[in-house]
């Protein structure tokens, strides 16, 4: 019997496959982490790529300093520790210095969280305030995109004389790879522009692992042109969340730099058409709600065969973490009508969820939920059937799969991209 582990909150889910089944890990190259995490930070810092040093900028009387929020598994005390301490060098006063917590439209991040976001030294010594892109009195008017979406930004970056961007480079459903500009043009932007991006979802263009060509990251890095960035501060993180490259410098050039170290981690070679694929989104911050476990139960679906099975594994703490998304879904009787649904109205956000979720669940035979923190009345009205563990699902299954079913499992599947549905 094949033993399988994955990730979940912050325990795992232990299984053995059956007698027979031929089982297929797929997940994130294993490259390890750098020896000296901080002393890789310095280095970056030392090297930008395609743009000045920080120390170039000696003289601005203040700077802004981007971070993500609490679902991103960004290593900000190791991170912003050096860059502070420069910036400092650089004259600027900590009482100038401004750290933004990009949450797009997420939950706006309350001052309990700051110290858990940067550590209690830091989040004592600086200022630290969060977006909310529902807030008109945060945000600022800087144009149109050649698309014609109009760019309103959070004031505070706009106002400052020194713009930096943090985060993280991992796959993304949308956009291709996270990182760069898209800590600005979603993580800062108002609740318009957010959804005009998104809403270039339906384009084959717009998948994970592609940059090129790709309307939505195309009109994010457009945003970060028009809005100005002065300097970015990436991390690439292997599957164990440790720190594998830091990219600094211009804020495209040193992302397209750090994409090709992202691309040879989470771009994985498997086969296509398993019989059931099992699935995790990566654990405690990925799992945090089913909102953010999407994108696992996606790739998923690039590994499955038609009508086969899936499997996702999600805590889930927050619960669904979105009621647009809930609500869309609970009010339709079929992914096909989901489907519809949102093809033929104007975009918005949390539908566009309940659209991508049942874009998987089209494929599908059926998908099985396990999670303590989703209901079976509510993954019902998601149109899964929530199960209490993988024995109850095999034995629900079993006649239904050939003598010797092929099984994918994807540990950390909000970050793994099958390449055998990857076509560019």
């Amino acid at each position: 019997m094949a033993q399988i582990r994955i990730p979940y909150g912050k325990s795992t889910l232990d299984w053995r496959a059956p007698d027979g089944w031929a089982v297929e890990v797929i997940r994130p190259a294993d490259v390890p982490g750098v020896s000296d995490p901080a002393g890789e930070v310095e280095r970056s810092l030392d090297n930008p790529i395609g743009g000045r040093r920080l120390e170039a900028f000696a003289g601005v009387r203040n700077a802004v300093v981007v971070i993500s929020d609490l679902t991103r598994p960004v290593p900000h005390r190791i991170i912003l520790l050096p860059l502070i301490a420069r910036l400092e060098g650089m004259g600027i006063r900590p009482a100038d210095i401004t750290l933004l917590v990009a949450t797009g439209l997420h939950r706006v991040s309350g001052k309990v969280e700051f110290a858990q976001l940067v550590g209690e030294e830091l989040a004592a010594r600086v200022n630290i305030v969060s977006h909310n892109a529902l807030d008109p009195a945060l945000l600022t008017d800087c144009g149109r995109t050649r698309r014609g979406t109009p760019v309103r930004l959070n004031r505070h970056y706009i106002r400052a004389d020194f713009k930096i961007l943090t985060g993280m480079i991992e796959p993304h459903q949308i956009v291709g790879f996270s990182g760069g500009a898209k800590a600005l043009a979603i993580g800062l932007g108002s609740e318009r522009l957010i959804q005009a991006n998104h809403s270039l979802l339906v384009d084959e263009r717009a998948r994970p692992g592609r940059l090129e060509g790709n309307p939505a990251r195309e009109e994010i890095d457009e945003i970060g042109g028009i809005a100005g960035v002065d300097f970015i501060l990436n991390v690439v993180l292997n599957r164990e969340k440790q720190i594998v490259r830091v990219v600094a410098g211009d804020y495209l050039r040193a992302h397209r730099d750090g994409v090709v170290t992202a691309r040879r981690i989470f771009q994985v070679p498997a086969q296509a058409g398993a019989n059931v694929v099992i699935a995790s989104p990566g654990g405690f911050p990925k799992d945090l709600n089913l909102y953010q476990a999407q994108k696992g139960l996606a790739n998923a679906a690039r590994a499955v065969r038609e009508k086969g099975f899936i499997i996702l594994a999600a805590a889930c703490p927050e619960g669904v973490g979105n009621e647009k998304f809930l609500r869309t879904m609970g009010d339709r009787r079929s992914p096909a009508e989901v489907i519809d649904y949102f093809k033929n109205r104007e975009f918005e956000m949390g539908v566009h969820k309940a659209f991508l979720w049942s874009r998987s669940l089209e494929k599908v035979d059926t998908t099985f939920l396990i999670s303590d923190g989703i209901s079976a009345e509510t993954a019902d009205r998601l149109m899964v059937r929530k199960r209490t563990g993988f024995n109850e699902i095999v034995a629900e299954i079993k006649d239904r799969l050939p003598a010797h079913p092929r099984v994918a499992v994807l540990p950390h599947a909000n970050a793994t991209i099958p390449m055998s549905e990857v076509r560019d």
